[in-house]
């Protein structure tokens, strides 16, 4: 009797794992291309003085602002949605504060872990080419 049931959690969790890996390279993409873009400026930091950790610091931080703001306005569609969606759930109510923690916890972990390698990226710009370029 609750095969169907768990057949559907089960495709719903995959496609929850989906969706936050689609995000995160999402992230990722944005913050790359972000990084890209401010090559230059990232080198005269760094020429000027700007250690690793300031630079890495501050794609972090960006990174931090975008995951927050997506996880506000997700919070505000969830407890919207949540009233509809609080007949089929069994065994948690739609506004449970540990799994909104739980869930928030994951979303803000994955989307820093997205954020590292352009912040890490943006490191290796080598401030002696960029000083030269101009």
């Amino acid at each position: 009797m609750m095969g169907p049931w768990r057949v559907g959690a089960a495709m719903f969790s995959a496609f929850g794992v989906l969706a936050l890996l689609v995000a995160s390279l999402g992230l990722y993409s944005a913050l790359a291309f972000d990084v890209a873009r401010r090559k230059r400026e990232l080198g005269i930091r760094a020429a000027l003085g700007a250690r690793r950790q300031d630079l890495i610091r501050m794609i972090m931080r960006q990174a931090f602002r975008l995951v927050i703001g997506g996880l506000v306005a997700g919070a505000a569609v969830v407890v919207v949605a949540g009233r509809i969606l609080d007949s089929v759930l069994f065994g948690v109510t739609a506004k449970d504060p540990m799994v909104f923690g739980l869930v928030a916890a994951t979303l803000l972990g994955a989307g820093l872990f997205a954020a590292l390698v352009p912040a890490w990226n943006a490191t290796t710009i080598d401030p002696a080419a960029t000083m030269q370029a101009d």
